[in-house]
C-alpha cells in the first residue's frame, strides 16, 4: 500500500519518537510511506482560530502536492494535522465558495482526489485487526492501558466519519489485538487542553489532570495516545498538575512495535518524559 505521509511539525521535532515508531510499524506492515515533498505546516489551532480561509489554504497546498505525486491517500498521525487536512478536504468538496478561494490562493485547481486518514483509521479499516494480530510475536499480556483518543480523531463526525465521537473503540480494539487489556474510563474522548499549552497553561493543567486522574482511578498502568499534543501535555506536565503519581504516556505505534518484536530503542521509548521502562520490565515486555 502506497500512502502520502504528512508528518507535520511535531514529528520532525518534539515527537520524533512517534515518527520513528510510525515508520517502523508501517514498514513492517508493508505500508509504503512517501513523505509529502516540501510540505508546509497545517496551520494548527493558530491559523484556523484567526483565519479559516488561510487554514484551509495551508492544508490544501499539502493535499495538492500529494495529488501531484499521484497519491490517492494522505495519512497523518498528529490528530491536529489530521483534523486540519480532513477539514480542508471536506471544505473543498462541499463548499464551492471555499473551493474557489483555494484555487485563487494556490493558482491551480483545488485538490479533490486525495482521501485523508489518520494512521489509526488506516490500520483498523484497511490493514485490519486480524492481519495486525498475526504479526504479534510478543503479546502485551498483563499491560492495563487507557486508550486515549482526545477530541480530534473522531470529531466532528460529519467531517471525520470515523469511529464514534463520544465512545470510540478503534484504539481499544487495536490494543486488544496486541494482547493488552484496556480499561473502561470516562475521559477517553475528552480534551487535554490542546494548544492552550502555550497561551493558557492553567487550562491544560486542569483538563489534563482530569484525564490522568480518571485513567489512574480506572486502574490503568499507562495512557496510550495517538496525538503528539496530547502526549506532550499529559507527559510533561504531571508534576505541575500536582499529581502524586507518575504515569507513562505511550504512543500506540510504540506498543505496536514492541508487540512486533522491535527493541525499545528502535521505537524511541527512551525519549518519553515519564519512562515506561520499569512498567514494561515488570510485565516481561523489555529486558533493557
Amino acid at each position: 500500500m502506497n500512502v502520502a505521509y504528512f508528518p507535520g511539525c511535531s514529528l520532525h521535532s518534539m515527537s520524533k519518537e512517534y515518527d520513528m515508531s510510525t515508520r517502523l510499524v508501517c514498514k513492517h506492515l508493508n505500508i509504503n510511506l512517501q513523505e509529502i515533498e516540501d510540505w508546509n505546516c497545517c496551520g494548527a489551532t493558530a491559523a484556523h482560530s484567526v483565519d479559516h480561509s488561510l487554514a484551509v489554504g495551508l492544508s490544501a497546498r499539502n493535499l495538492s502536492i500529494a495529488e501531484d505525486m499521484k497519491m490517492d491517500k494522505v495519512m497523518a498521525v498528529c490528530a491536529g494535522c489530521f483534523s486540519r487536512l480532513k477539514t480542508a478536504s471536506h471544505e473543498i468538496r462541499n463548499n464551492p465558495h471555499m473551493k474557489a478561494e483555494v484555487e485563487q490562493m494556490l493558482q491551480s485547481p483545488a485538490p479533490v482526489k486525495p482521501e485523508v486518514e489518520h494512521l489509526l483509521q488506516l490500520l483498523v479499516e484497511e490493514t485490519g485487526l486480524e492481519a495486525i494480530a498475526q504479526q504479534v510475536v510478543k503479546p502485551l499480556r498483563g499491560l492495563r492501558v487507557a486508550a486515549y483518543y482526545g477530541c480530534l480523531i473522531t470529531r466532528p463526525q460529519k467531517v471525520v466519519q470515523f469511529d464514534d465521537p463520544e465512545q470510540p473503540v478503534s484504539l481499544d480494539n487495536l490494543l486488544k489485538a496486541l494482547g493488552a487489556e484496556t480499561v473502561t474510563w470516562g475521559h477517553k474522548a475528552e480534551c487535554c487542553g490542546g494548544g492552550y499549552a502555550a497561551s493558557d497553561t492553567d487550562i491544560v493543567l486542569d483538563l489534563g489532570g482530569q484525564v490522568l486522574k480518571s485513567a489512574k482511578k480506572a486502574g490503568a498502568d499507562a495512557i496510550v495516545v495517538a496525538c503528539p499534543m496530547c502526549q506532550g501535555n499529559l507527559d510533561m506536565r504531571q508534576k505541575a498538575m500536582g499529581l502524586d503519581f507518575r504515569m507513562p504516556i505511550i504512543y500506540f505505534t510504540q506498543l505496536m512495535g514492541l508487540a512486533f518484536g522491535y527493541k525499545p530503542g528502535q521505537l524511541g521509548i527512551n525519549k518519553l518524559f515519564n519512562s515506561p521502562t520499569a512498567l514494561l520490565k515488570s510485565k516481561g515486555l523489555v529486558k533493557e
